[in-house]
């Protein structure tokens, strides 16, 4: 009993996040989103348009039947895609982490710590060895649902993009080579060219997004206003100069680098709560808990270090967005879309919330010496300013009717877009903050402590995971929600009109994302625990 007293009283600042949590997503659901017209379907929002669209884009073959309610096809593609995204990350991010924690150990090999870096970097690129085929099989039937369910678009689709994704095909081919390559030659061949067959491994994978994203961002913001080709067959059916401009559309880069860093961060904080139950399952071999105590803190720091850089990126994304297409735009900051951004963001402060409180717990026994109290003031305060700015950031901007700038709608006074940009500027500085001070006033004196972790520090890891990959799922439906009911913005529309609405509803939508995230987690653990490679006694760690 006093064992279960002592964990519920270290287990406060979880607890109040997991509670937070629940508040903020009960709150949004029932209260806020309600309120700013989310029930109302964009295809209907829509209609006018849609009624104005080229017959020729229209579907001329039955619509697939799949008997999952109006929004049946939507949650086939929503399902497959999304979950196919958090796959996808595992190389775009994690190809990077494992390279860099190679090149990080090559240039410390001498220090007695470093080895540490390579067993991590090894276990990392066996994890995506082991998953590649699963993020594979996601986006194959990706192409095969959207083949089959919205035909006009896949062949449109295809005739435009046929360069890029012929280009991602071999990406797709090189991709296996050196993924494999790297992994098997790992102290078979010099670390020049094990380094030069990683860093081929991460530019690879950046290029294979890049083609993706030609796409992903060309249905967002299109190269031109309609579609027309100069004959019947051939591989270029338009004029050269416009097949660029759809490739190289005003999104395509923001969304790249946006993608890249959300990657790196997904995959920093993935490692650090799989980090917490390999902690917990080692608890008889004190030498693998320090290991995979010293895991989490550094898998952390990669997450908030893409976190701090996405967010910057994120707002040139939107703004791109704003000036190339200002109606999604409106759709999905000042119309009915807009609960999911506040969404996105809401969960963003509570990961930072969740890393500051993993500062405090985790440095307690270092923070309470006298030479060290100023810093452990100056942390809870940061958490407390980082609270607040979280709760400016979650205030709907408006309530009362679909578009914020509808008459009647009540104009909520600090729910400002001003407001939240500094609030997440205060965000991005107190999280630079707490990390700058962790590595460098508190790196000696943490790496005796390395092992003794309290379970506050753990349950705050393992939520900043959960929450680290719900944002990357919950980004890729607000940007397709942005441009429904199309599925190439005002040109092609999804089929079936108002018998088919788009986008999912939010009562379908969150059960979706929880079903990816519980098939997602319960694979990435049993892989994680045939990858990870336990220290014993003798090793270093």
């Amino acid at each position: 009993m006093a064992s279960w007293s002592k964990t519920i009283a270290e287990s406060k600042k979880p607890v109040f996040l997991l509670v937070a949590l629940a508040a903020f997503v009960f709150i949004l659901s029932v209260g806020i989103a309600p309120n700013q017209g989310a029930l109302n379907s964009s295809t209907s929002l829509d209609e006018s348009q849609l009624n104005n669209v080229d017959p020729k884009f229209e579907e001329q073959i039955p619509i697939q039947e799949v008997d999952l309610s109006s929004s049946g096809r939507s949650i086939f593609i929503a399902f497959v895609m999304l979950a196919h995204v958090l796959f996808a990350n595992l190389h775009l991010g994690g190809a990077w982490v494992a390279v860099g924690s190679e090149s990080v150990f090559l240039l410390n090999r001498r220090k007695p710590d470093a080895e540490r870096f390579n067993r991590l970097a090894k276990s990392l690129t066996l994890f995506n060895v082991m998953l590649f085929s699963a993020g594979a099989t996601f986006a194959i039937a990706g192409v095969l649902f959207f083949i089959s369910l919205y035909p006009t678009f896949a062949s449109y689709a295809f005739h435009i993009y046929w360069w890029p994704l012929l280009i991602e095909a071999f990406t797709f081919a090189f991709e296996i080579f050196f993924l494999y390559t790297y992994w098997f030659s790992w102290d078979k061949i010099s670390r020049r060219w094990h380094q030069l067959l990683g860093y081929s491994y991460a530019v690879d994978v950046f290029i294979q997004v890049l083609m993706i994203n030609t796409i992903a961002s060309g249905m967002l913001t299109p190269g031109a206003s309609t579609i027309t080709f100069s004959g019947p067959s051939g591989l270029f059916l338009i004029p050269f100069s416009e097949y660029v401009s759809w490739w190289f559309n005003a999104t395509l880069w923001p969304l790249q680098f946006h993608r890249l860093f959300a990657a790196i961060s997904f995959f920093g904080f993935l490692i650090a709560m799989l980090a917490m139950i390999h902690y917990r399952d080692q608890e008889k071999n004190p030498t693998s808990m320090k290991y995979w105590d010293w895991v989490g803190s550094y898998g952390l720091g990669i997450g908030i270090f893409g976190l701090i850089v996405q967010i910057p990126i994120g707002l040139i994304y939107m703004f791109t967005i704003f000036y190339h297409q200002p109606l999604a735009f409106n759709m999905i900051m000042t119309g009915p879309r807009a609960w999911e951004m506040l969404l996105m963001i809401g969960l963003l402060s509570l990961l930072l919330l969740a890393c500051i409180s993993y500062f405090i717990d985790r440095r307690e026994k270092i923070l309470i010496l006298e030479r060290f109290k100023r810093v452990k003031y100056l942390f809870v305060a940061v958490f407390v300013i980082a609270a607040v700015a979280g709760f400016i950031i979650v205030q709907p901007a408006w309530l009362g009717t679909t578009y914020r700038y509808a008459p009647g709608a009540w104009i909520n006074p600090i729910g400002a877009m001003i407001y939240k940009f500094v609030a997440l500027f205060v965000l991005i500085l107190v999280a630079g903050i707490v990390v700058s001070i962790d590595t460098l006033m508190l790196r000696r004196e943490k790496e005796a402590e390395w092992g003794n972790l309290s379970v506050a520090s753990r349950g705050s890891l393992m939520i900043g995971g959960v929450l680290g990959m719900w944002i990357v799922i919950v980004m890729g439906f607000v940007r397709e929600s942005s441009r429904s009911p199309w599925t190439i913005f005002d040109i092609i529309p999804v089929p079936g009109g108002q018998s088919y609405p788009t986008p999912i509803p939010i009562n379908q939508i969150f059960v979706v994302w929880a079903v990816i995230l519980a098939l997602t987690l319960a694979i990435f653990w049993f892989a994680s625990r045939v990858t990870a490679y336990h220290p014993e006694k003798a090793d270093v760690i």
